[in-house]
């Protein structure tokens, strides 16, 4: 590994070379730079993020390049001026979208508009009150589901170890809202800031968690207090409960959904709302709708409403005692949209075994819609007989391409494998659902490279905070996203799909492998010596099987016979995906692929250019 210094000097002379360039291109007129070099520490496989804002009218090659400078690579944004000032004022504070350009460098910029753009939008300490109200509102409900995932797994399926790795979502949710409520703007990585704020509970719940030996009181201990964070701040859910306040009577979860969607990004209430009513904080009751416009058949959608009353908490019922209720609410559910003439089939896509149900199950259902159907709105929460229902509607023919475009072993097939048809009128779609977890030869080489791209992209991240960063937790908490690709790249490889506990199915296909990298890290404290082993392994697992994972790539190139930029890969394969790119740069460090470069215009009228990655592949190689 390059000497720190001498690797800040690489990419410090790399952004001087990109500016050089973009600055003899009249179309362009700002570079921002975002991502490690502005507001972290580089390594020598970070990657620049760069936004290029060009003048309104112009007519970019593509909207998204891969570019290299002084051996650096750079990923990087080219959009108008309006639609990139558009996009960015819109964002909320404390956004995604705002944290990225809250640590973003403005590179230079020959437009006073711009400068005074920058200089108020990417405050790096400006978050208002509303604001942040919502964006702690928004990060609650996309946490909400991984912490009732992981309690069904403790309480439900008994299975401690998935319970703590989707406990560390929860932590990784809850650090982002520790961070908002302390007035900054989260970055990528909240949980360091967040044990500065909160060093008692992230310590319990984060730090001692990883190193502990995991059982059944340890990760009850760990529920229990994360429960208890977010009991003691109700007050993150008081837009809600204002609103319902407010109102002279129950609320349905349409009309909730609707006034605060504008407000609430592309996320909905609908979560939120049901944990305040296990919570007994607000009170549940149904109302009719209409699925479609035209529809004369009425479901039950859940309303909501407050009362001064205290909260009546109620113990949740497990497998048994509630798995009858679920039966007879989806059998009355769909004797009453069978008689639907514009619902053509609905596909059960919940696993409702009676080992795997409780109080907070929520059953999901597809609705596949007779063509031409106008709906009321796309997805839709509804209830019968108190018991939560999610449904999801599509035209028959939208599904159809869907089930057929699909590669075998996505993460659609992935669902589908284990659904269940609940009715159809329509008998070729009961074909469309045979041998779903059979994966063909062509699909499963394409999705061995999809997979094990994915791999390589998230292991950068790994290594960097073990290498360069040495916070041996953090280096854990990516390790297990890297093990899950891996798992999936596992269970590809045997024809199989994955599933949703595909670790599971990884052990059964490698298990000396998988007990090495997964199952024997799971209980040890997370150092050097430790955690070192297992990347070493990854790597050398990798390495042997490149051939296999990145056969479609390797085939491609090895045809072409020559150098190909990597515009001429993203137009084979058809998509422009960041995870090609990150692969190819993983088979040129590992001398797979050779990398050149090639010039790159960025508009249709630009005299100068920028240059690209290329990459050759030489068969005949003694070393591979």
């Amino acid at each position: 590994m390059k000497s720190q210094d001498a690797v800040e000097q690489q990419y410090y002379e790399a952004v001087d070379s990109l500016v050089e360039r973009v600055q003899e291109d009249p179309y362009i007129l700002a570079a921002i730079v975002a991502g490690s070099f502005s507001h972290a520490q580089v390594w020598e496989r970070s990657d620049l993020d760069v936004e290029i804002i060009g003048k309104d009218g112009i007519r970019p090659t593509q909207s998204f390049f891969s570019l290299v400078e002084n051996g650096v690579n750079i990923h990087a944004g080219l959009s108008p001026r309006s639609s990139f000032k558009r996009s960015i004022e819109s964002a909320q504070q404390g956004s995604f979208m705002h944290s990225y350009f809250s640590h973003s460098t403005l590179l230079f910029s020959r437009d006073d508009s711009i400068n005074e753009w920058y200089d108020k939008n990417a405050s790096r300490d400006s978050i208002g009150e509303r604001d942040k109200q919502l964006q702690v509102l928004n990060v609650i409900a996309e946490t909400l589901p991984s912490l009732i995932y992981a309690e069904k797994q403790f309480y439900v399926n008994n299975d401690v170890i998935t319970s703590f790795l989707s406990l560390l979502g929860v932590v990784q949710g809850l650090a982002r809202i520790e961070v908002l409520l302390n007035n900054q703007i989260p970055a990528r990585e909240v949980i360091q800031p967040a044990l500065e704020y909160n060093p008692d509970f992230f310590n319990y719940v984060y730090t001692d968690l990883i190193n502990c030996e995991k059982n059944e009181a340890i990760i009850q201990n760990a529920l229990d207090a994360i429960n208890a964070y977010i009991d003691e701040r109700q007050f993150i859910f008081q837009p809600i409960l204002d609103y319902l306040a407010e109102q002279k009577g129950p609320r349905t979860n349409s009309e909730m959904n609707a006034h605060f969607h504008s407000r609430f990004r592309d996320a909905s209430v609908d979560v939120i709302c049901q944990w305040l009513t296990w919570k007994g904080i607000i009170n549940q009751v149904s109302a009719p709708m209409k699925l479609t416009v035209k529809s004369q058949i009425a479901v039950e959608e859940p309303a909501y409403y407050c009362d001064d009353s205290e909260p009546d908490l109620h113990p949740s019922r497990l497998k048994s005692d509630i798995h009858s209720d679920i039966e007879n609410a989806v059998e009355k559910f769909t004797d009453t949209i069978a008689e639907d003439r514009y619902i053509v089939a609905a596909i059960l896509t919940s696993n409702l075994a009676e080992n795997n149900v409780w109080e907070k199950t929520n059953i999901n259902i597809s609705l596949i819609m007779r063509d031409g159907t106008k709906f009321q709105q796309r997805e839709c929460q509804l209830v019968e007989d108190g018991i939560p229902i999610r449904v999801r509607l599509q035209p028959r023919s939208a599904y159809k391409k869907l089930m057929e475009r699909n590669l075998q072993g996505s993460g659609i097939f992935s669902i589908m494998s284990q659904s269940k048809i609940l009715f159809t009128k329509d008998p070729s779609l009961t074909d469309l659902h045979k041998n779903l977890d059979v994966i063909g030869k062509r699909d499963k080489e394409s999705q061995l490279f999809n997979a094990a791209s994915g791999v390589t992209t998230v292991l950068d991240k790994t290594e960097k905070w073990f290498y360069v960063k040495k916070d041996y937790n953090y280096t854990f908490h990516y390790l297990m996203s890297a093990v899950r690709e891996l798992a999936r790249l596992e269970t590809i490889r045997h024809g199989e799909t994955p599933k949703r506990k595909v670790i599971y199915q990884a052990l059964k296909h490698n298990p000396e492998f998988f007990n090495a990298i997964f199952t024997n890290i799971i209980n040890v404290p997370k150092n050097e010596e430790n955690l070192g082993k297992v990347l070493q392994q990854i790597d050398t697992y990798l390495e042997d099987n490149a051939q296999t994972f990145f056969k479609p790539l390797l085939d491609f190139l090895e045809d072409a016979g020559g150098e190909q930029s990597l515009s001429d890969i993203y137009d084979h394969f058809g998509h422009r995906q960041l995870w090609i790119c990150m692969a190819c740069e993983w088979l040129s460090r590992k001398e797979i692929l050779e990398q050149f470069s090639s010039p790159i215009r960025l508009t249709m009228d630009s005299k100068v250019s920028v240059e690209e990655p290329a990459y050759y592949y030489d068969i005949e190689n003694p070393f591979l």
